[in-house]
């Protein structure tokens, strides 16, 4: 029904809680934008999320949407600021695991007990990293940045429910993936020491 509406009729519709509208703007650009979303992050499930919360924010910013150029770069700019957050959020899991290393490898070990806590560290932010995206979020922010439920909550602008369902799964999810589950504690007490 939409579909020869031109882009700014389609907004002035969207801000008029039209769903019509909404489903003619992304039958026009999920596809291309799933594309380039994929083409910097080489990840299907992830850019699916990505295409995902993308739309979810301009359906929830509707009403308050002012777009001081076109429809479609204001949505390839939100897709960068969304890509860009995602490479940030790897580069903290990276910092995270380096310094665990970098700890391990100053400690008064043999070099065996060495090798084998470096590797079961590796393996577990490797299990952290394959976490859906926003349980890995959330656990981080838990577990590395020290937040508590409630800033995690405001933070992400989700309910505190949601937040501490969202660490218990995770917890669960790590632990069966560990003969040791004290393993997650330690890392996280070494990484708290030194991060304070």
């Amino acid at each position: 029904m939409y579909s020869s509406y031109q882009d700014h009729e389609l907004v002035s519709l969207l801000k008029s809680d039209n769903i019509a509208a909404f489903n003619a703007i992304y039958e026009r650009y999920s596809k291309a934008l799933y594309l380039f979303i994929y083409s910097k992050l080489d990840a299907a499930e992830i850019s699916k999320d990505v295409l995902q919360d993308l739309f979810v924010s301009l359906w929830e910013k509707r009403q308050a949407l002012v777009l001081k150029e076109s429809l479609k770069s204001y949505l390839y700019q939100a897709a960068r600021h969304k890509i860009i957050d995602i490479y940030r959020k790897n580069t903290t899991y990276r910092k995270y695991l380096q310094q665990l290393i970098e700890h391990f490898d100053e400690q008064p070990h043999s070099i065996s007990d060495q090798l084998d806590t470096k590797a079961r560290t590796q393996e577990m932010f490797e299990a952290i990293n394959h976490l859906p995206e926003k349980m890995k979020e959330i656990f981080m922010l838990s577990r590395f940045e020290n937040l508590s439920v409630e800033q995690i909550a405001s933070h992400l602008n989700l309910s505190q429910q949601t937040v501490k369902n969202q660490i218990t799964k995770a917890l669960k999810i790590l632990r069966a993936n560990y003969a040791q589950p004290d393993m997650i504690l330690i890392i996280v007490s070494i990484l708290l020491g030194f991060m304070a």
